[in-house]
């Protein structure tokens, strides 16, 4: 499916290193500190992979996924905070810079 590139509001990246060391050790991905914030029409089923709360931060659910054909998890934290139709996606990389994108590219999300 398509999705839209947007921006987020800032805070991804400080709740990505917080957990980067539990998302490597359940999903065998480190991720890039940083999230990709993409506009969906409708998600599809999904499984997830689930990182338990700890200390005062909550949990977080994990769905793999791809965007462009790399390796990626959308992220859906117990605590989110962002619309419905929007969605935050880990990867190794720094997607947004890897492929080039800017707010209103469009990339294609496989889950």
């Amino acid at each position: 499916m398509k999705a839209q590139v947007v921006s987020g509001n800032g805070e991804g990246a400080k709740y990505v290193e917080v957990y980067a060391s539990k998302i490597e050790k359940a999903v065998g991905l480190y991720p890039y500190p940083g999230t990709l914030n993409l506009k969906i029409k409708e998600l599809p089923p999904l499984e997830f992979v689930e990182i338990e709360g700890f200390g005062k931060f909550g949990s977080v659910e994990l769905a793999p996924c791809s965007v462009n054909g790399e390796r990626a998890f959308a992220v859906f934290p117990e605590k989110g905070g962002h619309r419905k139709d929007v969605i935050e996606v880990v990867a190794e990389k720094n997607l947004r810079d890897f492929f080039g994108l800017k707010d209103g590219s469009f990339v294609d999300i496989q889950f």
